[in-house]
């Protein structure tokens, strides 16, 4: 890539994140779940899983009910690196600050993105080891 390929790059990824966090500001679950392509891989420590898009939609709401139960009013998404695998495949690499009403981080953790393009960027891969620590490490009750 060249320089201004890669800059391009660089900011189509971010700005796929921004679109994302700001779905999860407005949380809207169906705008989080489009940002997903049709089925989601989650590999963990205690095991993968997948999702089709109408169960992580569902998922989301479990999700935003959660975070708002842990204090958390608006996340903060930096991307720290951006990768092209292949044409249309990239790995994102982004830090996570949830933030609560007075402007206290309430958790924070890196997570990792396989992004493919179709129409757009979407989640096909995500490995939350990170976020799944940090909540456990803040004390948070599943």
């Amino acid at each position: 890539m060249t320089g201004v390929e890669e800059g391009g790059f660089r900011q189509e990824i971010a700005g796929f994140f921004d679109r994302y966090v700001d779905a999860f500001i407005c949380e809207d679950a169906d705008a989080i779940a489009d940002l997903w392509e049709p089925v989601g891989l989650f590999p963990s420590p205690t095991g993968n899983f997948a999702m089709e898009r109408p169960a992580f939609r569902d998922h989301v709401v479990g999700l935003l009910a959660f975070y708002r139960r842990q204090g958390v009013v608006r996340p903060v998404v930096a991307l720290m690196d951006a990768t092209a695998l292949f044409p249309d495949v990239a790995q994102a690499r982004v830090a996570y600050r949830m933030e609560g009403a007075d402007g206290a981080v309430v958790a924070q953790w890196e997570h990792v993105y396989i992004l493919r393009r179709s129409d757009g960027w979407g989640v096909s891969l995500t490995i939350a080891d990170g976020e799944m620590a940090a909540w456990v490490a803040a004390g948070a009750q599943f």
